[in-house]
């Protein structure tokens, strides 16, 4: 699998040497010889505890922050044996279905690629289009006019959007239910088929909103990777892993993002 590369800020660097009881010089050396021991050092409990510990006024990269947040709910999950599922708003059930969410979390690049999509949504960049950049339906009428190049772009913030919705909102999005006019608009954009449309908007299911994000966001993020010579695998990596992704997304929404307000004293 293609391999998520974490770019680090000095400021980075000088919280974790800080927390590692080391200096800047020789943690740069280190990473740069051995530059798989980030995921190594993303999971020490002195990292988790010094970045994770005050948000008030933080002083490194929205994308170390997110990806230590990351990381520790990972290993949260190895440890347990049993996660809590969403069923409903406000209501969430304890099931022993947690090997596919230990099977997500084990691939570094995969993490990374949930840090980097909480990062866009905390620090969002700017939509290459005059379109809501949360919004489904008018990204998707922007699609056909853009540009080749602005189209993968979209397509991407796509399936971001829909995945990030169904995982850290699911209390708003879980039980609703598509329109068959949404479902057609939504999924007409990656040619889905008539079956698959009619899965969009399934009165039978009883987490209708979920299902129909996680098909949507599955079917951009393999469009977007069908197009492009930027991580394709990892995209369809994390598309043939989309209900796997939105779960642990729920688990670290329910557990850290609507608890926290971090507030950055650096630029992105």
């Amino acid at each position: 699998m293609t391999r998520q590369r974490l770019n680090l800020h000095d400021e980075d660097l000088a919280a974790l040497a800080r927390a590692l009881e080391t200096d800047v010089e020789s943690l740069r050396a280190d990473l740069t010889r051995r530059p798989v021991s980030v995921s190594d050092i993303l999971r020490r409990p002195e990292v988790a505890e010094s970045i994770l510990g005050d948000t008030t006024q933080l002083t490194v990269s929205p994308m170390l922050f997110f990806a230590v947040l990351i990381h520790r709910s990972a290993d949260e999950l190895a440890g347990s044996e049993w996660v809590d599922d969403w069923v409903s708003p406000g209501r969430r059930i304890p099931v022993f279905d947690v090997e596919p969410l230990l099977e997500f979390t084990d691939a570094p690049g995969r993490l990374l690629f949930t840090a980097q999509l909480l990062v866009d949504f905390a620090m969002p960049a700017k939509v290459p289009v005059p379109a809501d950049r949360l919004d489904l339906e008018d990204l998707v009428s922007w699609l056909d006019a853009a540009e080749p190049a602005d189209q993968l772009v979209l397509l991407r913030q796509l399936g971001d959007l829909a995945l990030f919705q169904a995982g850290v909102f699911p209390d708003s999005t879980g039980a609703t239910t598509m329109t068959v006019a949404q479902a057609e608009h939504l999924g007409r954009s990656v040619h889905m088929t008539d079956d698959e449309l009619e899965q969009l908007v399934d009165q039978g299911s009883t987490t209708p909103g979920l299902d129909a994000l996680e098909l949507l966001s599955s079917a951009w993020y393999r469009a977007a990777a069908d197009n492009s010579d930027a991580a394709p695998i990892l995209l369809r990596d994390v598309a043939n892993r989309i209900r796997s992704a939105r779960r642990f997304l729920n688990y670290v929404a329910d557990h850290y993002l609507h608890h926290l307000q971090p507030t950055w004293a650096m630029g992105a």
